[in-house]
């Protein structure tokens, strides 16, 4: 009982984090000095270092930017893998999947009549393939790079 009540609250925890008002512009304080941002602003998306907020306007780099002008504000997210990483880590376990099915299905039996494929040549194949799908999954897979901070809407 103690396990699940442990394993309730860890649970909870990200639900509540979720549950912060980005519509209020007080969420502006948990920015820290020095974090990349994104401001989209009325005249257009401005990128830089996050320097204050009061509350009415913030600063991020060289830009001042009212309240009244801020649609919303994003914070860049730091160690998030790209493309060609996910792609390469897809790739490998797709290698290895294949190559595991592949060594399976195939083999050479003594009294088999036909072209006799190798396990070794048989996983080599069917784990190039394997590898190919799981790059293009890797790929694909969505990349969330940026935390909502602030949103008017």
């Amino acid at each position: 009982m103690v396990y699940f009540l442990i394993l309730a609250l860890l649970c909870a925890i990200p639900a509540s984090v979720e549950a912060q008002d980005r519509h209020d512009w007080q969420s502006l304080a948990q920015l820290q000095a020095g974090d990349n941002i994104r401001l989209s602003l009325k005249t257009g998306p401005v990128t830089g270092l996050f320097q204050s907020w009061t509350p009415q306007q913030v600063t991020a780099g060289t830009t001042t930017a009212q309240k009244e002008d801020v649609l919303k504000i994003e914070r860049y997210r730091h160690g998030v893998w790209g493309r060609g990483k996910t792609a390469a880590v897809g790739a490998l376990i797709g290698f290895g999947a294949g190559f595991g099915i592949g060594a399976g299905l195939t083999g050479c039996d003594h009294n088999q009549l036909g072209i006799c494929v190798s396990r070794g040549f048989g996983g080599a194949i069917f784990g190039g393939a394997g590898a190919v799908v799981g790059a293009g999954i890797g790929a694909l897979l969505p990349h969330h790079n940026k935390d909502l901070i602030y949103s008017v809407k």
